[in-house]
């Protein structure tokens, strides 16, 4: 088993980061192999809309720039994470953009869509705000469940979670650490 995340935090050490790196040391306490994204600290293109891409399951991407370790990094895996604070209500436009470019994996042929990606996946979602109103996380993990269902990503789980202000505040909480750890072994489990 292969966990992917995409955290979509500018902050390396976050809350988003944190319980991301909790999920996925859940994930490996079952035996999956993890990697980490942090789009932050790559360069990622927005998308041209060139459509360069729908030509065919190989056509791929026609930017070159660092989202095509991600794309490589996607096929392989069996399970999907993305994280992402809450910024003016919605997710970062660092993960946005990757998400973005996502369509990439897409082709229409004759007028009819098809997703060049075989199988399902698994998924989990985290999303954290600052604010200790809940309706918000809530509405960006419907977001990204939607998001990686057009993906054939079955989400597992998700933790979508208020009042964390400063960084340090995830990894105050044992009992959030402890969720998301419990969320990547179920995620990893075969």
């Amino acid at each position: 088993m292969e966990v992917v995340a995409i955290c979509g935090s500018p902050r390396e050490n976050g809350n988003t980061a944190t319980l991301i790196e909790a999920l996925l040391e859940g994930a490996r306490e079952v035996g999956a192999d993890t990697t980490r994204f942090d789009p932050a600290k790559m360069q990622i293109l927005d998308c041209t809309a060139g459509d360069e891409c729908l030509v065919s399951p190989e056509a791929g991407c026609r930017l070159e720039d660092d989202m095509q370790h991600i794309y490589a990094a996607l096929r392989r895996a069996q399970a999907w994470v993305f994280g992402t604070p809450v910024y003016h209500a919605h997710l970062t436009g660092t993960l946005k953009r990757v998400i973005d470019r996502l369509y990439a994996f897409f082709t229409n042929e004759g007028g009819r869509w098809r997703l060049g990606l075989e199988g399902r996946r698994r998924g989990a979602i985290i999303v954290v705000q600052a604010d200790p109103e809940r309706e918000t996380p809530q509405r960006v993990a419907d977001y990204l469940q939607q998001v990686m269902g057009a993906y054939n990503v079955d989400v597992v789980g998700r933790i979508a979670e208020s009042s964390l202000l400063k960084p340090g505040d995830a990894a105050a909480r044992p009992d959030l650490l402890a969720r998301a750890r419990e969320l990547g072994r179920e995620l990893a489990a075969q």
